[in-house]
């Protein structure tokens, strides 16, 4: 079982766009959670479904995040529905091509596919981190085959910067400055 430490998220600010409500994603987050990491589809072009366990781990490693870096992925909440639709935020990945690089990374639930969240969601953690957190360069790590999220990087400026071996598998780096 894994020990998850309360953390104070008031330091994790949340933000808003006209649509969605981007807070700090806590231990109540699981079901929500699993639901994404268990779905074949959501989680096709990730490094596989996760047990129950494993999104307490992935929950404790975003807190440890928040904790080192002030920064993390966030819960992607329905501002009218109040319906978690999956998550969007910054992270920071070690060794991408011989370097630590900042992602803003996204996944949404599949039942909120195509309605423009994933794209709403990373712009404001795009202006975020450059504006609040001062961060001059952000990538997104994209499997090949992955078209939406590709479309996604795109609409928030991101452009295709290489080709890169990264968790033990060919990925595509988009970056934006």
């Amino acid at each position: 079982m894994v020990f998850m430490k309360k953390i104070d998220t008031t330091m994790i600010p949340t933000l808003e766009t006209d649509r969605l409500i981007l807070r700090p994603i806590s231990e109540d987050d699981i079901d929500n959670l699993l639901e994404f990491f268990t779905d074949p589809e959501t989680i096709k072009y990730l490094q596989g479904r996760k047990t129950r366990e494993q999104v307490k781990e992935w929950i404790s490693l975003v807190l440890d995040s928040y904790r080192k870096y002030q920064f993390g992925p966030f819960a992607v909440i329905n501002k009218n529905s109040n319906d978690f639709l999956g998550y969007c935020g910054l992270y920071l990945q070690k060794d991408v091509g011989g370097a630590d690089e900042i992602e803003i990374l996204y996944g949404l639930i599949k039942r909120f596919w195509n309605k423009g969240y994933a794209t709403e969601a990373a712009k404001k953690v795009y202006e975020y981190g450059k504006n609040d957190l001062k961060i001059d360069r952000f990538i997104s790590i994209i499997h090949p085959d992955n078209v939406n999220s590709v479309k996604v990087s795109e609409k928030i400026g991101m452009k295709f910067e290489k080709a890169a071996f990264v968790w033990g598998k060919q990925y595509n780096i988009y970056f934006l400055v």
